[in-house]
């Protein structure tokens, strides 16, 4: 699998679409290094068949097939009842909101062997993915009337197209939970959203 072995910088630029055969469509799309093109696309319209859950899903011709599913909060797939597939094999994701330390909170995913710890350095900060010899750090960028935040990547040590997936899947998910000001917040908002979602 093709590596990274030197630091690998990026952008990835948010999108909205809408067309009468796939409804309205957003996500970030753009080029990461050599690892080519890459996009992440959820649905924006609240879907009563889903039950409540949210999809966004990752592609691009050097990365697995990548797809986050969560329970539906502030617009946004969420890691509560959270699912993370990637290549079709399943990813064991686990966190702890109701600790009081930021590495109490981190997201802990395992993958093929991997293990990595995902964390937020607060709320619209940067997050960063790790694991044994590998940094990826994304960080919100210049904001774009009508679409939304760029994200801007930065992969340190031998990132491979795996390591970039998750960390990018991830800037369409909400991780507000992992830091205590993001859970105070986003609990009314997520409210206020599911009522509005209703209304719909």
């Amino acid at each position: 699998m093709e590596t990274s072995s030197e630091s690998l910088k990026f952008e990835l630029m948010p999108y909205k679409s809408s067309t009468k055969k796939e409804g309205s469509k957003a996500g970030l799309s753009g080029d990461v290094g050599h690892f080519g093109s890459v996009t992440v696309e959820r649905s924006t319209l609240y879907r009563p068949l889903e039950k409540g859950m949210d999809t966004v899903r990752l592609s691009g011709p050097a990365f697995p097939e990548t797809t986050f599913r969560g329970k539906r909060r502030t617009g946004q797939p969420s890691l509560f009842k959270a699912e993370l597939t990637l290549a079709g094999r399943h990813a064991e994701l686990r966190f702890n909101v109701r600790a009081l330390r930021k590495e109490g909170r981190a997201l802990r995913i395992s993958y093929e062997g991997r293990k990595y710890v995902y964390s937020a350095e607060g709320l619209g900060k940067a997050k960063v993915l790790e694991r044994e010899g590998v940094r990826v750090t994304m960080e919100p960028g210049q904001y774009v009337p009508a679409a939304g935040t760029v994200s801007v990547g930065t992969a340190v040590g031998s990132a491979d197209a795996v390591d970039l997936a998750i960390a990018i899947v991830l800037e369409a998910v909400d991780t507000d939970v992992l830091t205590l000001g993001g859970t105070a917040l986003s609990s009314p908002f997520a409210l206020l959203h599911h009522f509005s979602d209703r209304a719909e």
